[in-house]
């Protein structure tokens, strides 16, 4: 994997570094759904909308490791999940899932985007996972632990201290949406 976020221009921190803070409900508090998310929704593609809205859908889901829904969900389960819904493949594997699409900046993310990040594990080394963004500041997340933990299905904001401390990286994987602005993609 060490390989694979290299060769992606990816940075991955060494499997021994301790990162600080653990998951607690204030670093994962969910994102309100607000008109940015109902706006990114309406002004991107139709396959775009499917993937994200399916996402959406699962917010409140229960996490299960090596599950891809319906109602229980690692991350790179409920990536799979989003996209089949849409009839789109998508690798299982959070590996083969690192290796699927293109890099491109958080700036330039849109619904349906892979989002992919480095988080506290209880063994302090970190884990990496997988999320869908929303919109530009939204990704939904498969978080480990029970509900009371803040594990499960959820809205988090991409632009809060947490997340975007732990960002990896961002990547295409659907066709791009059509620019707005001159109507070609």
């Amino acid at each position: 994997m060490k390989r694979i976020l290299r060769n992606r221009g990816w940075q991955r921190p060494a499997a021994g570094l301790a990162l600080l803070g653990t998951v607690v409900l204030s670093a994962c508090s969910t994102a309100p759904q607000g008109e940015s998310i109902q706006k990114s929704l309406e002004q991107t593609t139709a396959a775009r909308q499917t993937v994200a809205s399916v996402a959406l859908a699962q917010v409140g889901d229960a996490y299960g490791a090596h599950m891809a829904g319906p109602s229980q969900f690692d991350d790179s389960g409920l990536a799979y999940y989003a996209y089949r819904q849409n009839g789109r493949a998508l690798p299982r594997s959070l590996a083969d899932q690192l290796d699927t699409g293109r890099p491109i900046p958080l700036s330039q993310a849109e619904p349906g985007d892979l989002v992919f990040f480095r988080v506290d594990s209880p063994d302090g080394r970190g884990r990496l996972t997988v999320g869908l963004i929303i919109d530009q500041n939204v990704a939904v997340v498969a978080i480990p632990g029970s509900k009371a933990q803040g594990g499960g299905v959820r809205r988090v904001a991409l632009n809060g201290q947490y997340w975007s401390q732990r960002l990896v990286g961002v990547s295409r994987v659907l066709p791009d949406a059509p620019d707005a602005s001159t109507g070609n993609s």
